[in-house]
């Protein structure tokens, strides 16, 4: 997700052997900075922390699982930035190139998560509850896995029954949903046409998604909120506010620290007082959902208004940017780990257990970061052997459903 393109500066004694096209790719480079963010760091351990802390039911946190569509804002918002900056640097969009990033961001962090899931459910529940979460994983591992729970009528906050130990890929199949779709609809749009200017054509579409999906949000959450809840159609306007977000970013960029440090803390304020307002009884997503993912509109709105140099020291503090690091692995791990020990225990589980396992999520998650997500993230030697990436891709997920069948045809 970090995954960045290399400003190219020119030096003044260079100028008159850069082509006008070189000049004017290298100047819409400059807008689009491969600068970090340390608030999206912060944004994104908030979001996971609000996560995992419901889900162990840490009180106080009672909507944390809005931190999902915080996260669907800084993503759109962090992907949409990726390809501005390769079409500014290098005047194109490369389709292949953007999923083969996918590949090496998403799929072996997911791929060990999933293959443990089915391995710790055979292990710990029962074959019953172990072949119905096998049965889950094939659809989690085609990406499809939203859909496979809304059919299944599966209820997120108050099921009937013990709701799958996968059920977190949920969300992961909503991006990535969008994303084969976006990356095609950027490339179009940014193509060198005489009528309006890409930014015009990119913020008038963007707009136009972002009007349409909330407001089939607002219609389908009344009708059903299951569907509502998993479909990528209701959540697409959250994704596209990032997007629209990082398109007119270069317009906003430093110009008042002071308006931007109080949007920020607005947005902030707004997050934290949904999550405590907020609560499982809450009709979700609708009209709830505005709220916080518009909040957080605020946040990343504001870091840019700010600049890249004026931060503060909590959003830079060392353990708030680790859990932005690690917070795909975190938002992965936790989810099985705490739904096993629950359904493993049969009564609920006292305080001092659910911590117990935060914390034990937090440790391996750090240990999947530090040893699987990060290095293949980073891989030179993947990212300069594209075809090599897709197979590996290919690979992965030919081991997820490998394990899926074994499970099923031995128990």
């Amino acid at each position: 997700m970090n995954s960045s393109i290399p400003n190219e500066s020119v030096n003044t004694s260079d100028e008159q052997a850069v082509s006008s096209g070189d000049r004017v790719r290298t100047l819409e480079a400059n807008n689009y900075p491969a600068e970090f963010r340390p608030d999206i760091q912060a944004v994104r351990a908030l979001a996971v922390i609000l996560v995992v802390l419901y889900h162990a039911n840490i009180p106080g946190v009672h909507g944390g699982f809005l931190g999902v569509d915080v996260f669907f804002v800084v993503s759109g918002f962090v992907i949409t930035n990726v390809l501005l900056r390769e079409k500014a640097s290098k005047g194109t969009t490369s389709i292949p190139g953007f999923y083969a990033r996918r590949i090496r961001r998403i799929l072996p962090a997911a791929t060990v998560v999933l293959i443990a899931t089915v391995f710790a459910t055979y292990h710990w529940l029962s074959y019953i509850t172990g072949a119905i979460n096998a049965n889950d994983a094939k659809y989690v591992a085609a990406f499809v896995g939203n859909f496979h729970f809304a059919t299944i009528g599966t209820q997120y906050f108050s099921a009937g029954q013990p709701p799958s130990t996968l059920q977190q890929f949920w969300s992961l199949a909503v991006e990535e949903q969008f994303y084969l779709v976006w990356p095609v609809l950027f490339l179009i749009l940014t193509l060198p046409w005489r009528a309006f200017s890409s930014v015009t054509r990119l913020v008038s579409i963007l707009l136009l998604v972002i009007a349409a999906s909330l407001s089939w949000c607002i219609i389908e959450t009344r009708q059903n909120e299951v569907w509502a809840f998993f479909s990528p159609l209701t959540h697409a306007w959250e994704l596209a506010l990032g997007a629209l977000l990082a398109v007119v970013g270069p317009h906003l960029r430093g110009r008042s620290p002071r308006i931007g440090l109080v949007l920020a803390s607005v947005g902030a304020i707004a997050v934290l007082a949904s999550t405590w307002f907020y609560s499982s009884t809450t009709l979700w997503p609708g009209t709830a959902v505005i709220v916080p993912v518009v909040a957080t509109g605020f946040i990343i709105a504001g870091g840019s208004l700010r600049g890249p140099d004026s931060f503060g020291r909590l959003v830079q503090f060392a353990p708030v940017q680790w859990l932005g690091n690690i917070s795909y692995s975190l938002y992965l791990v936790h989810w099985p780990v705490i739904a096993i020990a629950t359904q493993y225990a049969i009564a609920p589980l006292p305080l001092h257990s659910e911590v117990e396992l935060v914390a034990l999520s937090v440790l391996l998650s750090a240990a999947l970061y530090y040893a699987i997500e990060n290095p293949i993230r980073r891989s030179q030697w993947l990212a300069k052997r594209r075809l090599l990436t897709f197979v590996f891709g290919a690979v992965l997920i030919g081991l997820s459903f490998a394990a899926i069948y074994w499970h099923l045809s031995h128990y």
